[in-house]
């Protein structure tokens, strides 16, 4: 069995576009793609003027699970 060629690193801008082609906002932290559940998505929250919620010590997150159609 061989296993296929994948990059040692990819870039910041490799990583926005993939999210730009989801259609995830940048503030996203965590993806993780299920091959049949869908994306579970961590993303950072924001108030209603865009600024990051903090909880204590760091910023409050919101995990959202969007299915495959």
């Amino acid at each position: 069995m061989t296993t296929p060629d994948l990059p040692e690193v990819i870039t910041r801008e490799q990583a926005l576009a993939a999210l730009e082609a989801l259609g995830l906002p940048s503030g996203v932290r965590t993806i993780e793609l299920h091959c049949t559940e869908g994306l579970t998505v961590c993303l950072l929250a924001e108030d209603t003027e865009g600024r990051m919620v903090q909880v204590g010590n760091g910023p409050a997150l919101i995990t959202v699970q969007i299915p495959f159609a």
